[in-house]
């Protein structure tokens, strides 16, 4: 059995582990394998182009790398279950990297989770802290709604005082909030009170934006963008507010974000999906600092109010008024910890692979398909 590519990007390798499975193992059926770039705009793959495949066996897994959006950038969940439920003879395993996305969709024929994948071409250093100040960070290279709304609530608190915000104003018209299909209205007065006083500030540009070069997907590689271009500030920081790719749904996004946050060992606080903090933990096994980061905000549905709980939830780590630098350290040995851990699942392949195979024979027994080394 091959594993079909349908579309690739550039310099952005497949994980390797289900062809290495196959290599490995004796199924006790055929099974049909594609990988691909998922892309609603037609520069890759989209349901159409799935659509237009005649799937011949009873199981069938996609390796999808990107998230697989519907063309206002929502997680495409109605599209998702509707290409399920049009293709009932099948039984669909997806490995993406919409974490936790399975669990909501409650699809019979369906298997969601995610495998990992050595894709960086150069290590994420460990960051070594230098000059720690009690500031915080927040990195913002576009003008997506959630990202404008996170900064314009931490403007009207006046906390952008003690923290780092970077913000490309040239990256596009902000969003409207009628391209996002789990939008919340902002029912409290407060709430509607506080992100008008931020929007002001931001709108006027009247608060101190740290400069930094902007990620260029042509010119950058992650690794090379983390180790050469964020380090400087990385090292003078010990907090980051994590503004993820999506925001305005119900299962959280990974992507490099959440990663450079562990190498760069900062306490995380979490824009993102609802469980962002609860999947990354359950996802690599890592410290997300509980006890000094609250995160009670992460199960909050009402969007808006998630966003804000996790800005006053945690005023304590962004209003200067902790010993950021005595706390860091007195936790260093757990950043370091979680490094490691994240070292192991990136970087070392055996490891990798021991966790990717398990991934794979799990969703195999799901749809009853029996296996043995060969």
């Amino acid at each position: 059995m091959e594993v079909k590519t349908l579309s690739f990007y550039p310099g952005v390798p497949f994980n390797d582990a289900i062809e290495s499975f196959l290599d490995a193992y004796e199924l006790g059926e055929d099974i049909e394998c594609y990988q691909l770039i998922f892309c609603p705009y037609g520069r890759h793959t989209s349901f159409g182009d799935l659509y237009n495949i005649e799937f011949k066996s009873r199981v069938v897994i996609l390796n999808v790398i990107d998230f697989i959006i519907d063309g206002l950038d929502n997680i495409a969940t109605e599209e998702i279950k509707q290409f399920c439920e049009d293709h009932p003879e099948q039984n669909f395993i997806i490995f993406n990297y919409n974490i936790g996305l399975g669990d909501k969709l409650n699809v019979p024929n369906l298997h969601w989770d995610t495998i990992f994948s050595g894709t960086l071409t150069e290590r994420l250093t460990h960051c070594e802290k230098k000059n720690l100040t009690n500031k915080w960070l927040s990195l913002n290279a576009d003008t997506k709604l959630h990202r404008v709304m996170a900064v314009c609530y931490l403007l009207s608190k006046d906390y952008h005082e003690n923290g780092y915000i970077t913000f490309n104003m040239n990256a596009g018209p902000l969003a409207s909030h009628d391209s996002y299909r789990n939008f919340t209205k902002i029912s409290s007065y407060q709430l509607k009170s506080s992100f008008a006083k931020g929007y002001v500030k931001f709108k006027s540009k009247d608060f101190r934006r740290l400069k930094i070069k902007n990620f260029s997907s042509i010119e950058d590689r992650v690794s090379t963008n983390y180790n050469n271009n964020l380090m400087p500030i990385y090292e003078r920081i010990g907090v980051e507010i994590i503004t993820g790719t999506m925001f305005f749904e119900n299962v959280p996004s990974l992507s490099e974000k959440e990663v450079q946050s562990v190498y760069a060992k900062n306490f995380p606080i979490y824009i993102n999906g609802i469980g962002m903090a609860r999947e990354i933990k359950k996802l690599f096994d890592i410290d997300i600092f509980e006890d000094i980061v609250d995160h009670s905000y992460d199960e909050i549905e009402d969007h808006f109010e998630r966003l804000a709980a996790a800005i006053d939830r945690n005023q304590h780590l962004l209003d200067g008024s902790t010993n950021i630098h005595e706390l860091w350290y007195d936790n260093q040995k757990r950043f370091e910890d979680n490094c490691e851990k994240m070292d192991q699942i990136i970087f070392d392949s055996k490891y990798q692979q021991s966790i990717n195979y398990k991934k794979i024979e799990n969703a195999l027994s799901k749809f009853g398909v029996s296996f043995s080394k060969k």
